[in-house]
């Protein structure tokens, strides 16, 4: 008998299947949520099925839960764990018992100790979003300068690879990071003859799950002038890997083998989830950064530029424009300084006298600050070590 053209799943299969809709971490936050609700439910003497409560029996337990929950050390929790956690518990109950906790028809009770909830710890100061900071436009230079000091060192030329695919492709963290290969990227020369890189394989990731969406459709292309050129590089890097090792970043030698750069060691998620951290610090950044603040700065920089979000969102695979604001909506450090020196030039009468100190300059012994009353030298032992800014704004204030 001709074997049949479609397949026979069995139940296993199946289950399989459906539970690998949802993405590792969402399955995480589930667990952890509802492990915390036992919790409560276990301190306030109550029976830990609450699968099994009434309607009634769940809005009371959840309205209580809402205003008590707290964390291991007896704190409030912010406002974003807080959704996260109200979220697990409601898809854990809707996959079980097809209800909707956040349904405010239903529960009354709960949504309105919610809403009260997050509205006290607004007045507390735990309702701010921390974002993840856009590299500054002047420790992008001082990051490309330390990277191209020496592009035969292995560890350098990884770094800054790594830097230009994350700007490039609008990368999110240290997402799928350990899990690329060379040959999830190719070079090609387009129309107008110029090369650049490409995706060629995509990836599933928080934002795309189907295989019908990309996750980003960017290219890097080749500055024909300069060392910088991201191209360059990345033929470059892609020459001196180990042939041994299909992963993409691999652990950097520190001497080179005939001709290859790295060991047959890819790297790990955590080593490069800590990338930019080491690079902040390596390079002397003003800020420590983490992979995050890559994909802020690509953001921030098109957004700069005028490019409109709809074209952002097909390198940054963001689904929406609501969510490309969190990052685009922010204001630059040089822009709010701009605003303030605006402001004070009309309710001082006059431009700041201290707006041009340099403070690379508190290194020295004695700092020299121009007044319109005179000069007025300070004599203080300053460095970077034992800067003390309470005395130097005490200084400050006598001109």
């Amino acid at each position: 008998m001709a074997e049949g053209r479609f397949a026979s799943l069995g139940q296993d299969d199946r289950d399989y299947i459906m539970e690998n809709i949802e993405t590792k971490n969402t399955k995480r936050q589930n667990t952890t949520a509802v492990k915390l609700f036992r919790e409560y439910l276990t301190e306030k003497s109550k029976p830990i099925e609450f699968e099994q409560y009434t309607i009634e029996q769940m809005d009371d337990s959840l309205a209580s839960f809402y205003l008590e929950m707290r964390n291991k050390e007896g704190k409030h929790y912010k406002k974003t764990t807080m959704q996260a956690y109200r979220q697990g518990l409601n898809r854990h109950l809707q996959k079980c018992r097809d209800i909707d906790i956040c349904n405010e028809e239903i529960f009354k009770k709960s949504c309105k100790s919610f809403k009260g909830m997050t509205k006290e710890l607004k007045r507390l100061g735990l309702a701010a979003i921390e974002h993840h900071p856009s590299i500054e436009e002047s420790d992008i230079e001082k990051m490309y300068s330390y990277f191209c000091k020496n592009l035969e060192d292995a560890q350098l030329l990884q770094y800054k690879v790594f830097v230009d695919i994350m700007l490039h492709f609008g990368r999110r963290g240290r997402e799928n990071l350990s899990s690329l290969t060379r040959k999830h990227f190719a070079v090609k020369r387009g129309a107008d003859d110029k090369l650049y890189v490409y995706k060629v394989i995509d990836e599933q990731t928080k934002n795309h799950q189907s295989d019908s969406e990309l996750s980003s459709d960017g290219r890097m292309y080749e500055i024909t002038d300069g060392e910088r050129c991201p191209v360059k590089s990345f033929v470059k890097y892609i020459r001196r890997l180990n042939p041994k090792c299909v992963k993409l970043f691999q652990q950097a030698r520190s001497y080179p083998k005939e001709g290859v750069y790295y060991d047959n060691i890819p790297l790990g998620h955590n080593r490069l989830g800590q990338f930019m951290n080491e690079i902040s610090k390596m390079a002397n950044l003003s800020h420590i950064y983490t992979n995050h603040s890559c994909r802020a700065t690509t953001v921030h920089l098109l957004d700069e530029a005028d490019i409109p979000s709809r074209h952002i969102m097909t390198v940054t695979g963001h689904k929406s424009e609501t969510s490309l604001k969190t990052y685009s909506g922010k204001t630059c450090e040089k822009k709010k300084r701009h605003m303030s020196e605006i402001l004070s030039s009309k309710t001082c009468g006059k431009k700041s006298c201290i707006s041009n100190i340099d403070f690379l300059c508190l290194s020295q012994s004695t700092i020299t600050v121009e007044a319109n009353e005179g000069v007025e030298n300070i004599p203080v032992e300053l460095s970077d070590a034992n800067f003390d800014l309470e005395l130097y704004q005490t200084h400050r204030m006598k001109l």
